[in-house]
């Protein structure tokens, strides 16, 4: 890999991707309550306080509320929550291999899983895709993996082939050097090296290949086999949700913010005037007595002393008056509209409204049918996460120096549910159509099923052993005649009551 070809897949394809950084960047500030109603204003408030500031003036206090409502947080973390609360869990299966190497596995995985797993969730959410990436020096040295800011990722993909194929990754990020520059460092990489480049963030500077200390490499060549970055896709189109239900959730934000403004404004009047025919004025005087002649303008004059005297217009003869316009609310009107858009939100952002009225002890049946459009959103994501997860399980393996093999994963949802129809459903069902590890798994009340069939095969080995252990007494034990314990008499042998 040279310079000039390095160069022109970097320059190339990162610019071919601003409109998924510009998509990306509205997922993640939707996501921290940053919705667009926080930069423009409700409607028209922009343009009103333009004029008003152009104007020179601002004798009404013009609200300008900015309310965000956070709507798409509440989806995207209602689905993680859903899925990612108990995370997926792998096996291998029977037949290809012994639990020596599954706890390989499991071990060189280890703890950072749950987060690693629930955030690719959120990434994947937000911006349609997530990005995990995984390193290790050799097959001693720890293996390490971490999820990866997907804004900082261009994929480079083969379209030659009908199944779609990773050839380049690159990632870029800002970072400063040991002088104080400012530099943008690209990793550039495919499955048999990768290169490290730089570029001054000043404008008009190149793009060269980084310097590292005399013997360092540069291209790099790695052993990965493959490039060690994994994309975790939100649904098989990779688009955020938040394309689901944008348009609603800023027509909420509208609605929300403009009611506050009203509420502020009430306070306001605005007088209507007959027979006015100029603004007053006054004098003034500075620090050395000297006399200023200042105009003042009648709405400011009414702010200040609440009280206005009107005569006669001095020109045309006409009597004034003072009438004032009070702002009116249609709080029956903007109430009926929330409605609609509350409602149709929940079915676009295909999520489950939390309100009271679905609360209560409802049936397994009412459960499954509340969360049947959460559920359809989450079964798209579990197949392009299904797929994912067999890659890293796979890369696991590579560093381990085990074979090749087929692993099981199990997910489980998290919703509430009646516990009590679910286990008489589970006891209720013949080992014929479900095995004992099957029970084991889908029980609502079981957390770790692998952990708990480990106890289940011990407590049974030791309720073996108690058997096997009754049955080898020696038979016709003289009776014990220990004084402590005399035998009690009873009826059969004539010690007892008739």
């Amino acid at each position: 890999m040279d310079i000039e070809a390095a160069r022109k897949i970097i320059e190339d394809n990162v610019s071919r991707q601003s409109a998924f950084f510009s998509n990306a960047q509205k997922g993640f500030d939707y996501y921290e309550n940053k919705d667009d109603i926080t930069y423009t204003g409700a409607a028209a408030i922009d343009e009103v306080n333009a004029y008003l500031k152009k104007k020179g003036s601002d004798p009404l206090h013009s609200a300008d509320n900015r309310i965000s409502i956070n709507r798409h947080k509440i989806a995207v973390d209602q689905k993680i929550g859903y899925m990612f609360t108990d995370p997926p869990q792998f096996d291998v299966i029977q037949g290809q291999s012994d639990d020596t190497t599954l706890k390989k596995v499991q071990s060189t995985i280890g703890d950072d899983w749950t987060k690693v797993i629930k955030q690719l969730g959120i990434d994947a959410s937000n911006t349609g895709r997530g990005w995990l990436h995984y390193w290790y020096e050799n097959n001693s040295a720890p293996f390490e993996y971490w999820y990866i800011n997907p804004m900082q990722i261009v994929p480079v993909y083969d379209n030659r082939t009908a199944k779609k194929k990773l050839r380049y990754l690159i990632r870029y990020y800002q970072f400063y050097d040991d002088q104080g520059n400012s530099k943008m460092r690209y990793e550039l990489w495919d499955d048999k090296e990768v290169a490290y480049l730089e570029r001054l963030s000043a404008a008009g500077s190149h793009i060269e290949y980084e310097t590292f200390p005399i013997g360092s490499l540069n291209p790099m060549p790695h052993t990965y086999g493959r490039i060690p970055f994994i994309e975790f896709q939100n649904n098989a189109r990779a688009t955020s949700d938040l394309t689901l239900y944008k348009p609603l959730v800023d027509a909420m934000d509208k609605l929300i913010s403009g009611f506050a403004n009203d509420n502020d404004d009430i306070q306001e009047i605005i007088y209507i005037l007959s027979g006015y025919s100029g603004d007053a004025s006054t004098d003034d005087y500075d620090v050395n007595g000297v006399a200023i002649h200042k105009d003042i303008g009648l709405l400011q004059k009414l702010k200040a002393e609440k009280l206005v005297r009107v005569d006669k217009n001095k020109v045309t003869g006409e009597d004034g008056g003072l009438d004032a316009l009070r702002n009116e609310i249609p709080y029956a009107a903007r109430s009926a509209f929330f409605e609609i858009l509350d409602k149709q939100f929940w079915v676009a952002a295909m999520a489950v409204n939390p309100s009271t009225d679905n609360a209560g002890n409802q049936s397994g049946t009412y459960i499954d049918f509340l969360y049947g459009l959460l559920e359809h959103k989450a079964g798209l994501m579990e197949t392009e996460f299904r797929t994912a997860i067999n890659e890293f399980l796979k890369s696991v393996l590579t560093y381990l120096g085990a074979k090749d093999m087929q692993f099981n994963q199990t997910w489980k949802r998290t919703k509430p549910q009646n516990n009590t129809e679910v286990s008489a459903i589970i006891a209720q069902t013949p080992n014929t159509v479900m095995s004992d590890e099957t029970k084991t798994k889908v029980h609502p009340l079981i957390e770790d099923w692998q952990e708990e069939r480990e106890k289940i095969v011990e407590e049974q080995a030791q309720r073996d052993q108690n058997t096997l252990d009754l049955l080898n007494q020696p038979q016709g034990n003289p009776p014990d005649n220990n004084p402590k314990n005399p035998p009690q008499p009873n009826s059969n042998d004539g010690g007892g009551n008739a």
